[in-house]
């Protein structure tokens, strides 16, 4: 099964993370090298020939791009594979120090030691060794927290930029869920319902029209709101399954395979059901002898909307408007992507969830 639609998004740790460096590592890397070798006096220029003391002096500036180098590839892995919230921030500072103390003085241990037993230096260099050993995990440490800061300043404008799109999309969302809800055919339909039933089963009409006034509060309720529980969700999806079943009888059905803990436990966007309901019935064609069955279930990490395909005699050409704004949404709100796919018999869409704890 392949997917239709899919927008990939790295965690926030993955994203551009030390992109412009290289310029600085091919100024500072040199000159760090050459400096720290002659300020701890661990190699004695005047022992070498200038071709040994050049090559010396190239073995130096290596072994510093190799410390500088490993220690910015362990930071951008901890910042994309063990991201961290607020809260923990400090532990995650010290785990970083600690990754750096440690690789760095095994790095430059083992290299200056490999370095002094094939060169013409003194015997009695180990404490020189230990010295520009001591030096160096102090320069990475320096070196690391500059990494940081201008990842922590990073982060601070991409979070700024997020929410002023997040902001964006939500106005559009709202715009888009009120136009879809107050659409003068759904609200026509709907008063025509409601007249038949008060003429026909007054006490089908009573339930009709608080049914509907509970469609319309949800929304106007919740367009404020990043994030609702599924249980919530679904309490809303039902309300407007229930004035759709009116109007369709039994040319639809919804199927949903929730239980109750998962229901408060997960959350998604509001109205983001209620979306891939409405895109189900407008793209699939409805009868009482073939019925369209909307599955919702929980599968790890994600809510699957399932629906059999239809098809329709004649498919009027859409935007599909509705799915990339959903998907927009949850790109904003999650850094996640939903996930669009078609089998032979179904369309499937799987929305992802956020724990209501975290």
């Amino acid at each position: 099964m392949k997917p239709v639609a899919t927008i990939d998004v790295l965690p926030s740790g993955g994203k551009k993370i030390f992109k412009n460096d290289t310029f600085v590592k091919i100024i500072s890397i040199p000159i760090v090298a050459i400096v720290v070798v002659n300020s701890t006096k661990i190699i004695t220029n005047e022992k070498y020939g200038l071709l040994v003391l050049l090559t010396n002096y190239i073995f130096f500036i290596a072994l510093a791009w190799l410390i500088w180098e490993g220690n910015v590839r362990l930071m951008i892995y901890l910042k994309k594979n063990f991201p961290v919230s607020f809260a923990a921030y400090y532990k995650s500072i010290l785990t970083l120090y600690s990754i750096v103390i440690t690789y760095t003085a095994f790095v430059a241990f083992s290299g200056l030691g490999l370095w002094l037993a094939f060169s013409s230096e003194d015997t009695d260099s180990l404490n020189r060794l230990f010295s520009a050993v001591a030096v160096i995990v102090v320069l990475a440490m320096f070196v690391a927290s500059v990494y940081e800061i201008f990842y922590l300043s990073e982060e601070q404008a991409d979070t700024v930029k997020r929410a002023k799109q997040l902001d964006i999309a939500k106005t559009h969302a709202e715009l888009v869920a009120l136009k879809n809800q107050i659409d003068p055919h759904f609200i026509f339909n709907s008063l025509n319902t409601l007249s038949y039933l008060i003429s026909t089963d007054p006490s089908n009409a009573r339930l009709y029209n608080d049914t509907l006034a509970k469609v319309y509060h949800y929304i106007l309720f919740n367009r404020e709101k990043n994030l609702v529980l599924v249980r919530e969700e679904i309490e809303f999806l039902s309300n407007f399954f229930y004035l759709l079943k009116i109007r369709f009888g039994n040319a639809i059905d919804m199927l949903i395979e929730i239980d109750s803990l998962q229901a408060e436990e997960l959350c998604v966007p509001p109205i983001s059901l209620q979306i891939l309901l409405e895109n189900a019935i407008k793209h699939n064609e409805l009868s009482e002898h073939n019925p369209l069955t909307i599955h919702i279930s929980v599968s790890p990490n994600f809510i699957v909307v399932r629906n059999r395909i239809i098809k329709k005699t004649y498919q009027q050409p859409t935007a599909g408007s509705g799915l990339k704004n959903l998907d927009n949404r949850y790109k904003l709100l999650t850094a996640k992507n939903i996930i669009v796919y078609k089998t032979a018999d179904d369309f499937i869409v799987k929305l992802p969830v956020l724990n209501a704890k975290k």
